[in-house]
C-alpha cells in the first residue's frame, strides 16, 4: 500500500502538466536556425506537433526546424501541415524542406507566415544558413495571399489554414488555403498557390519538415496531420 503510494506521487512529479507539452521524443529531429530565448519545448505524437516557449522566455526571436531522422535525404519533395492553433497571430508557422545538418551548420529552405507589422496574409519563402555571417536568412521571395487567407488583421479567416511546400530541381512552390472553407487547390492555382525559382546553389538534397519560430513567452502553436513526402506530390 505504501509503495503503491509512494510510486503514485512519484509519477504525478515526473509527469508534464495537463496541457503542457512533453519533451521532443527521439523520433523528431530538432535544427535550430536562430537560437534567441530559451529552446522550446515540444510533443509530437507521430501526427500532431504542439510547440511552446518557456515562460518568462527574454527572446521570442527564437526559430527551429523538425524533421523525421529516419526521412531519405532526397532534392524533390513535398511538407503539408495543418496550422491547427495558436497563442496569437505574432506565432509564426511554417514548413520546410531541403533540412541539411552538418555538423554545427544548417541549411534548409522555409516558407514562414508574415509576422511582422502584424500582416499575417503575407508569406516569406527565404533560404537559410547558419554559416553565413550576419543574418542567416536571404529572401527568395514574399507574397500577398489576402485572397486566399484574408485581406487585413481584422478579416482572416481563423484557423485551422492547410499550408504544403515543394521543391523540385531549382524550383520551389507553395499553397496555403483555409481548411474546411475551400476544396484543396492545385499547385498552379492563382489564389492559394505561387511559386519562385531557386538562387544557384540550393538545388541539393536535405530532408522535409516543419517551421516554428517567434513563439512568445508561455506561448505555443499546434501542427495537425503532418505529412513529408519524395517527390511532387501533396
Amino acid at each position: 500500500m505504501v509503495i503503491g503510494v509512494v510510486l503514485a506521487l512519484l509519477l504525478a512529479l515526473l509527469s508534464p502538466a495537463p496541457g503542457q507539452p512533453v519533451p521532443l521524443p527521439d523520433q523528431l529531429q530538432r535544427a535550430v536556425l536562430t537560437s534567441g530565448g530559451g529552446r522550446y519545448v515540444a510533443s509530437y505524437d507521430g501526427d500532431r506537433l504542439v510547440v511552446a516557449a518557456p515562460r518568462h522566455s527574454s527572446d521570442p526571436n527564437r526559430r527551429e526546424v523538425y524533421y523525421l531522422p529516419g526521412t531519405r535525404s532526397t532534392r524533390n519533395q513535398t511538407s503539408c501541415a495543418t496550422w491547427s492553433a495558436q497563442t496569437s497571430g505574432m506565432e509564426q508557422e511554417g514548413l520546410a524542406v531541403r533540412i541539411r545538418e552538418d555538423g554545427r551548420r544548417t541549411r534548409a529552405l522555409t516558407l514562414t507566415k508574415n509576422t511582422i507589422f502584424d500582416v499575417h496574409w503575407v508569406f516569406n519563402l527565404l533560404s537559410w544558413d547558419t554559416a553565413r555571417r550576419g543574418d542567416p536568412w536571404r529572401a527568395i521571395g514574399q507574397y500577398d495571399m489576402s485572397a486566399a487567407v484574408g485581406r487585413s488583421v481584422h478579416h482572416l479567416y481563423r484557423l485551422p489554414w492547410r499550408a504544403c511546400l515543394r521543391v523540385t530541381d531549382r524550383w520551389i512552390a507553395f499553397k496555403v488555403w483555409p481548411l474546411g472553407r475551400v476544396a484543396r487547390p492545385g499547385w498552379h492555382d492563382p489564389t492559394y498557390s505561387r511559386r519562385a525559382r531557386l538562387p544557384q546553389g540550393w538545388d541539393v538534397a536535405g530532408r522535409p519538415g516543419w517551421y516554428v519560430g517567434h513563439v512568445s513567452s508561455g506561448g505555443r502553436v499546434v501542427y495537425s496531420a503532418m505529412t513529408t513526402r519524395p517527390g511532387q506530390t501533396g
